[in-house]
């Protein structure tokens, strides 16, 4: 572990305290100040997920000549959908651009945000159905399984390796575990942000110093 995860999971520490303290003295606070709208740790998750992206692409920029085309395709699916993610965060800067609302977003966006995942489909929620029941899905088989498959198996671990998939180190899982035990207990409104941003900033750590950081040249041990 080098001083950077050092550094950065002090401050998912220190901040996961200072939010389940809030979060159960003061829920009023804790959803109007600490995960207001537009707030440090919203902007917080996306400065995490914008350095994820920059973190890939001067990798696949650095690296990407040495690679098979497999090295490209995987990153880039990575940067797009953190960079995805990053924008429907800040509603693709709407507020800080101060871009109206067209109609149809005003009628179909549960928020009358120029995002995706606010959307109502014929009754059904896109945040719960997209980022919610599949993205859960697809975070349990990425923390959880993969892990699992890399260390017991030599065929899954040869072909993880041979897609550049980076694997997440115990560490990574028990702390994003942890993680999700101790915010979802706290009774204030919005303690899903929170959640979204120490998960954000797991998952960068992921990126920087996986299992397989052979693969990506990182300085991490």
């Amino acid at each position: 572990m080098d001083k950077l995860e050092k550094g950065l999971l002090m401050v998912l520490l220190s901040s996961s305290v200072f939010a389940t303290y809030l979060g159960f003295s003061n829920p009023d606070l804790f959803t109007n100040r600490y995960m207001m709208e537009d707030g440090a740790v919203e902007y917080a998750t996306v400065l995490l997920l914008l350095a994820s992206c920059l973190l890939v692409g001067y990798r696949w920029f650095t690296y990407n000549r040495a690679q098979p085309i497999r090295f490209t395709l995987v990153s880039a699916l990575i940067i797009f959908s953190f960079f995805f993610v990053a924008g429907e965060e800040l509603s693709w800067g709407q507020r800080i651009l101060g871009l109206e609302t067209t109609e149809y977003f005003k009628q179909h966006n549960a928020q009358e945000e120029l995002n995706l995942h606010n959307l109502v489909v014929e009754g059904v929620k896109i945040n719960k159905l997209i980022f919610g029941l599949i993205l859960t899905t697809v975070i349990i088989i990425y923390l959880v399984l993969i892990p699992i498959l890399y260390h017991k198996m030599k065929s899954a671990s040869y072909l993880i390796d041979k897609w550049y998939i980076p694997v997440p180190r115990l560490r990574h899982v028990i702390i994003y575990l942890a993680l999700n035990l101790v915010i979802s207990q706290i009774p204030a409104s919005k303690n899903w942000e929170f959640l979204e941003f120490g998960s954000v900033l797991i998952f960068f750590l992921i990126l920087w110093n996986p299992v397989n950081y052979h693969l990506f040249k990182t300085q991490g041990k």
